[in-house]
């Protein structure tokens, strides 16, 4: 039974504004989700039996593993020959951790299978697959970089001129997304509405900006520490991505997003890497 390897990125959230709160009870947002080179590995095979047989090391929980099972059952009610998946995922990204693991991992599954088991759906019904699952997982099937509205579902593509390096930092600390959005209020709510132009170093760093950073500081404040700790180090600019705990630093040089890694990693003990920001998918 041969494999195939399929890679799944991490996201950061360059910025995440909450325009308030749906009838649904879901949140209206509006952010620019970057993809970044930091990648999950999932490997599929195609099975005669009609099951999705799931093998992961990580410990997930069961969230997270159903992500990935349900995107694969999904897409085998597609297929007409009653075939299975069997799936292997190596997991690189760390779990609840505002980074998009678990939907990038779902999307991938999509992806791989359509082409897998050669089921040629168009974009729209992917997109309906995906939306299912999550709110974060439609822009893992396209877009490196989007401004997205809605509850993150409605994507216009945009572009970042500057080069940059963006260190992430986790302090294993898992932040319930739930409970993060349960802190806000409308106080915590701003707006953005138009999409922004990123052409200079300036835009870039005055466009970071997180509406739940106060809410999962609340809950977490190691995260506040870390960000303290990137000011001390200099970095061109700090935030948190998406409901945490994941904090990143942003710097427009290289070599000094090295070090600031290495600092985390050496003097506080903290998982850390330099990521670069990716141009397709």
């Amino acid at each position: 039974m041969a494999h195939q390897k399929f890679l799944a990125p991490a996201k950061v959230n360059l910025c995440l504004h909450v325009n308030g709160k749906r009838a649904d009870g879901y949140h209206e947002l509006t952010m620019v989700m970057q993809s970044v080179s930091l990648y999950d590995e999932l490997e599929f095979a195609v099975i005669d039996e009609p099951v999705v047989r799931f093998h992961c090391e990580a410990d997930l929980g069961a969230s997270k593993s159903n992500l990935v099972v349900r995107a694969a059952r999904a897409m085998l009610a597609y297929d007409d020959q009653s075939r299975g998946v069997d799936v292997v995922l190596h997991k690189h990204i760390p779990v609840a951790a505002g980074l998009g693991g678990g939907s990038s991992d779902a999307a991938t599954t999509i992806l791989a299978l359509n082409q897998l088991l050669d089921l040629q759906l168009e974009e729209n019904v992917l997109h309906k697959e995906a939306l299912s699952l999550g709110a974060d997982v439609p822009f893992f099937l396209y877009q490196p970089l989007a401004w997205a509205s809605g509850v993150g579902d409605q994507f216009t593509s945009i572009k970042i001129e500057p080069s940059f390096w963006i260190v992430l930092v986790n302090p294993g600390v898992a932040v319930s997304t739930a409970k993060v959005y349960g802190w806000l209020n409308c106080e915590d709510y701003s707006s953005r509405s138009m999409v922004p132009r990123i052409s200079s170093q300036k835009e870039l760093v005055e466009l970071l900006y997180n509406d739940l950073e106060r809410a999962a500081m609340t809950i977490s404040p190691t995260i506040a520490q870390i960000k303290s700790i990137f000011v001390e180090l200099e970095a061109d600019g700090t935030l948190m991505s998406g409901s945490g705990a994941t904090v990143f630093g942003l710097f427009f040089d290289k070599d000094r997003a090295q070090q600031a890694a290495s600092v985390f990693v050496e003097e506080y003990g903290y998982w850390s890497q330099v990521v670069a920001p990716l141009s397709e998918r």
